[in-house]
C-alpha cells in the first residue's frame, strides 16, 4: 500500500512548454515588454487570469489601453489572457513544446511501486497538452490517477484540491510531495504543509524540502526517508 503520494506541476517540469514565449509575444503586440525574471516572478505557476492581471497592472498597459474602470480592466484582462491562451495553443498545435523524459521516467518509476500521482497545474491547458504526448501505447494524461489543472483560483488551492482527491482515492496516503520548478508553486506547497521537490532547471528553489537539477537523483527510498523524517534538506 502506498505511503506517498506526488502532485505534479506540469510546465517546465513534465513538458517544456512555449507558455514564456506566448506571454512574451502577447505583452509586446500590447505595447510592453517583460524579461525572464519578470515572467518566474510575477506569471510562472499562476492561473492564467493573476499571471495575465500582473503583466497588464506591473507594466501599466491597462493605463496605456485607458482602462480606468473596473469594467474596462476586466474586459480587457480578459481579451489579453484568451489572445495569449488562443497564441499558446496555436504553438502546441504546431508541436513547439519539449517532453522532460526524465521526469516521465521517474513518473513511470512511481506508477511500478505503486505510487498515485495528480496532474495539478494552474493552466486548464495542461490536460490538453498531455493528451497529445504519447508514452509508449498510453498518452501522458493517462498516467495520472487525477487531474485537477485550471479547476481552482490559485495554485495553493489546485494543490489542496490534489491533496482532497487523492486522499479519497488512497486514503492509505501519509504523506504529499509537490513536484514544482517555480517558487510560487514551493511556495504554496509548504503553505498546505506539503513535502516539495524542487526541480532547479532554471530558478533556485531554497524553500524545497530536496532540490535536484535532474530527475535522476532522486530516488523513491530518498522519497520515503524524507517522509519519515529521516533526511534534512538537501
Amino acid at each position: 500500500m502506498a505511503r506517498i503520494a506526488l502532485i505534479w506541476d506540469f510546465d517546465g517540469v513534465l513538458v517544456y512548454t512555449p507558455h514564456e514565449e506566448a506571454w512574451r509575444k502577447a505583452t509586446e503586440i500590447y505595447g510592453a515588454k517583460i524579461d525572464h525574471e519578470f515572467y518566474v516572478r510575477y506569471v510562472s505557476g499562476k492561473p492564467r487570469y493573476e499571471g495575465a492581471h500582473n503583466i497588464l497592472e506591473l507594466t501599466g498597459i491597462y493605463e496605456r489601453h485607458g482602462a480606468d474602470t473596473e469594467e474596462k480592466r476586466k474586459k480587457l484582462l480578459t481579451e489579453f489572457a484568451e489572445f495569449k491562451n488562443r497564441m499558446v495553443n496555436e504553438m502546441f498545435d504546431r508541436g513547439e513544446y519539449e517532453v522532460n523524459r526524465g521526469a516521465i521516467e521517474f513518473l513511470m518509476k512511481a506508477r511500478e511501486r505503486g505510487i498515485p500521482s495528480a496532474l495539478a497545474s494552474a493552466s486548464k491547458n495542461a490536460p490538453k497538452l498531455a493528451a497529445k504526448v504519447r508514452v509508449g501505447e498510453k498518452r501522458l494524461i493517462d498516467l495520472f490517477d487525477v487531474d485537477v489543472s485550471g479547476m481552482a483560483p490559485s495554485k495553493k488551492e489546485v494543490f489542496r484540491l490534489a491533496r482532497k482527491k487523492l486522499m479519497e482515492m488512497f486514503p492509505e496516503v501519509e504523506s504529499f510531495f509537490v513536484v514544482e520548478d517555480a517558487p510560487a508553486g514551493v511556495k504554496a506547497a509548504r503553505e498546505l504543509g506539503m513535502l516539495v521537490l524542487g526541480y532547479e532547471r532554471e530558478a533556485e528553489l531554497d524553500e524545497a524540502d530536496l532540490r535536484f537539477r535532474d530527475f535522476g537523483e532522486v530516488s523513491i527510498e530518498r522519497l520515503l526517508m524524507l517522509s519519515e523524517g529521516k533526511e534534512g534538506d538537501e
